[in-house]
């Protein structure tokens, strides 16, 4: 591939997970605070947050429809990707105009519809980048994909509050509905396999599901965002009880993480290459455990813009390659099914996290739950060691 289509298709999935940056900043950040202008009982917010999640549960089986079934005979990728995102411009445009205390259900329904339309075209992209991508460029794409997803959330975290503390909440909707439908756009950036190229679908592929080295993998995927989300989730406040860090400041340090991220997120690309698969990720590994043991030996507030960014740096590390490894371990006939079910337990390590950094909090406090986290970021070495000693093929594949 010649470096005008690959810097054309590396374009396509950054600024594909830039707009999934853009919406997910505006969930994880600003909707509950817009929810709030209506007086909604967080009962309420709460069961609006979890319907507009449902679609990331479903994803697996999007995954599976989009593996086994060209959509109108167009590919079975792109158009799943055109309809995610024509479904979530659509949704941004009209919710504005639904009152959530007057028509609840239509605001619930629509929420649902703009997180079904993410979940399809994140899902059906990470199996486009698989099918099109070889091994080698993996890294570079998952760099592109993160880096794009992280640059996001600096960017809209900022722009939205902005609009926010103007009231101006439709245009941060109307925003992303610009950004949906442009992204259209680069839609022919990216050439999807043809037909007969097309890896066939086979029922016989989901045994890869259970074998042991993909079993273990799969815990790395679960315990490493359990870690790193979770930490992440209680630095603002450990930062503001801790050592009295003001909300402006927080603000700021939120932006540098970002960045940091973003960093993180497109260095992996080419460390993955020069390091290869083994090295990469026991580096990683211990990286995440350093940076997280730095959170919890934070001797000043001062110190945190130092530490902040550092974290950062090993959050978008991680990310990338993470998931570029993830993606050999997808099998081609179900790709973008296997990817998903492995992205799946990533979210059920968030989930469980949240949960369990409240307890170590109200437990022990903040530094040990942090040191806890440092030392479970270290476990991922010893299975990290097990997933290479069963994937030879992955231990010994060549760096470059």
């Amino acid at each position: 591939m010649s470096d005008v289509s690959n810097a054309r298709k590396f374009g396509f999935f950054g600024s594909i997970y830039f707009v999934e940056g853009a919406v997910l900043t505006m969930f994880s950040t600003y909707m509950i605070i817009y929810l709030r202008k209506f007086s909604l009982t967080f009962t309420q917010i709460g069961l609006i947050s979890s319907i507009s999640l449902l679609p990331t549960i479903l994803k697996i089986f999007i995954g599976a429809i989009s593996d086994k079934w060209s959509l109108l005979k167009k590919g079975h990728r792109k158009p799943y990707i055109l309809v995610g995102l024509v479904l979530q411009g659509l949704g941004y445009i009209v919710i504005p105009f639904i009152s959530p205390v007057e028509s609840y259900g239509l605001f619930v329904a629509v929420s649902f519809c703009i997180g079904l339309g993410m979940a399809t075209y994140d899902t059906t992209t990470d199996g486009l980048g698989i099918d099109t991508t070889p091994v080698a460029e993996r890294g570079n794409v998952q760099a592109f994909c993160v880096g794009g997803r992280a640059l996001a959330a600096v960017v809209f975290g900022i722009t939205f509050g902005l609009l926010a503390g103007k009231g101006l909440w439709k245009y941060a909707f109307w925003l992303i509905a610009v950004l949906s439908f442009l992204e259209l756009a680069a839609l022919p950036f990216v050439k999807e396999r043809s037909h007969e190229e097309q890896p066939k679908f086979a029922w016989a592929a989901f045994k890869e599901l259970v074998k042991p080295a993909y079993i273990i993998f799969v815990l790395i995927g679960t315990f490493f965002p359990l870690a790193l989300y979770s930490s992440y989730s209680m630095l603002s406040v450990f930062l503001k009880e801790g050592f009295g860090v003001g909300m402006n400041t927080i603000a700021l340090l939120s932006a540098v993480f970002g960045i940091g991220q973003v960093v993180g997120g497109l260095a992996g690309g080419p460390l993955l290459k020069r390091l290869g698969r083994r090295t990469s990720l026991y580096v990683t590994a211990v990286f995440t455990a350093l940076a997280t043991l730095f959170l919890g030996l934070l001797p000043s507030g001062g110190l945190a813009w130092l530490v902040v960014p550092l974290f950062g740096l090993a959050f978008g590390y991680y990310s990338t390659i993470y998931f570029a490894v993830a993606m050999d371990f997808a099998d081609p006939r179900i790709a973008a099914f296997m990817f998903a079910v492995t992205m799946a337990f990533g979210n059920i390590g968030i989930s469980g996290g949240s949960a369990l950094s409240g307890i170590l909090v109200d437990k022990v406090g903040f530094r040990p739950m942090f040191i806890i986290y440092a030392g479970v970021n270290l476990l991922m070495l010893v299975l990290s060691f097990i997933v290479f000693r069963l994937r030879k093929d992955l231990a010994n594949k060549a760096a470059a």
